[in-house]
């Protein structure tokens, strides 16, 4: 799958606030306290794939632009 600088830069920031919640919740389980600690992992594990597979309404028009191009120009490649 092909990455823009934006989109890395929004995964990269994803990631920054999703390590902290995951460190957080390996402390926790290690401490003992499981149903925390898996809560903790699992929010961190949900924030990072998240952001990759839900779809936002900022996402919406690029979609609809997408399939519109795509209908109207071939790639090169399908044509051959």
């Amino acid at each position: 799958m092909s990455r823009g600088v934006i989109e890395f830069l929004q995964f990269a920031g994803s990631v920054v606030f999703a390590v902290p919640v995951g460190f957080f919740g390996l402390l926790k389980l290690v401490e003992g306290d499981a149903l925390v600690g898996a809560g903790f992992v699992f929010l961190s594990v949900v924030m990072v794939l998240g952001r990759e597979y839900v779809t936002s309404p900022k996402d919406l028009p690029a979609m609809a632009l997408q399939r519109v191009t795509g209908r109207v120009a071939k790639d090169p490649d399908e044509e051959e």
